[in-house]
């Protein structure tokens, strides 16, 4: 068994009903490997293949983040003919940053940054397997950002502090301009602020995002057995849980909020997933790698499963303050590095290792 069966027509190509199985029985027509290239037929899907090749469906974002750029913005429109990179899901290799440049901090009062220091970045943890302490180079993302910043245009001076307060970055850290970027956060759609909340359209006002570092999938978690909604619509007159200080115009964009929904929060994500399972709430929105280790944690694989015909695409990007008199320099810097590090196998590499290390956790 998977840890998260997907739904019968999630993330796939072809006739909606025919779902894994079919999607399954279409990868093994093929020779497939990791390693290796392989051609999207009919009725396949990215979770088929990804139980076909690596044993769990839950797995393919792997597959998703090594081939982005051909899929494009939406893992589940994959097309009969496309030509996938499939790679392997071993993470044996090690890390080469210079994990002296990421810093602990226990205090949120503004703090000056050194005079050598030219880029300044604040990051905090609890966060698997994005931005941890607890994990090697500080997560995925932080690693991903100190690596972009080494190898940017300049060679600039750089530190990365953990500052365990996500609600103090945004504001006041970098609109006081203690920091330049906070890596990192989601860029809401700014094309549509007119319905989105107060703190978005702060954020579509007072910011700006650098290039994407990583596509997060966002997650849609139910209760196994029930009826899973095949659209964002059929959400309404749900009761939908998001942890406390997380973004929320991803309902927003939706027209899911309050009276259509009944919104509730809790201060972990555990805390979502323990009332998804007590019946206080019916929807838990959270980004599935860290979605699925607090299922695991909470022991409840069998009883609660990610509906992946809802799942998102987000970009996580680092972001400076509008009112930052070096942005233009600063952003230039480092998107300069994220290019490199995508252009010369370094990011999908971090990628790789990371998620293979939170996979082989969490299953």
């Amino acid at each position: 068994m998977t840890l998260f069966a997907p739904s019968l027509r999630s993330l796939c190509i072809g006739i909606a009903s025919s779902g894994l199985m079919l999607s399954a029985q279409s990868a093994m027509a093929q020779s497939i490997s990791c390693g290796e290239n392989y051609t999207i037929a009919a009725g396949d899907s990215l979770s088929g293949i990804a139980a076909d090749v690596y044993g769990s469906a839950s797995a393919f974002q792997l597959i998703y983040s090594a081939n982005v750029d051909t899929i494009g913005p939406n893992p589940g429109l994959i097309s009969r003919g496309q030509v996938i990179y499939i790679p392997c899901r071993n993470g044996s290799t090690t890390s080469q940053a210079n994990d002296t440049l990421i810093r602990k901090i226990t205090t949120t009062e503004q703090l000056d940054g050194p005079a050598d220091v030219a880029v300044r970045v604040v990051t905090a943890t609890d966060w698997a397997p994005y931005f941890d302490e607890s994990q090697a180079q500080g997560g995925m993302v932080t690693e991903l950002t100190n690596v972009a910043l080494a190898s940017a245009t300049g060679s600039p001076a750089y530190k990365i502090d953990f500052i365990n307060d996500w609600g103090s970055h945004l504001q006041p850290l970098l609109t006081d301009h203690a920091y330049d970027f906070a890596t990192a956060w989601y860029e809401p759609p700014c094309e549509l602020i007119d319905q989105l909340g107060d703190d978005a359209k702060f954020r579509c006002n007072n910011f700006e995002w650098a290039d994407p570092m990583f596509e997060i999938l966002l997650g849609y978690f139910g209760r196994a057995g029930e009826p899973l909604p095949a659209t964002h619509a059929e959400l309404v007159g749900k009761s939908i849980c998001r942890p406390d200080g997380y973004e929320t115009f991803v309902l927003e964009e939706d027209g899911l909020v309050e009276p259509a929904i009944s919104f509730g929060q809790e201060g972990l994500i555990t805390g979502c997933m323990a009332g998804l399972l007590d019946g206080t709430y019916d929807v838990v929105v959270i980004a599935v790698d860290p979605g699925q280790g607090a299922v695991l944690e909470l022991g409840a694989q069998d009883d609660i499963m990610l509906n992946e015909q809802l799942t998102k695409v987000l970009n996580l990007s680092p972001v400076i303050a509008k009112s930052n008199p070096h942005r233009e320099e600063l952003l230039a810097i480092m998107n300069s590095g994220i290019a490199a590090i995508k252009s010369d196998g370094q990011w999908f590499e971090i990628v790789n290792r990371h998620l293979s290390a939170h996979r082989a956790q969490t299953q």
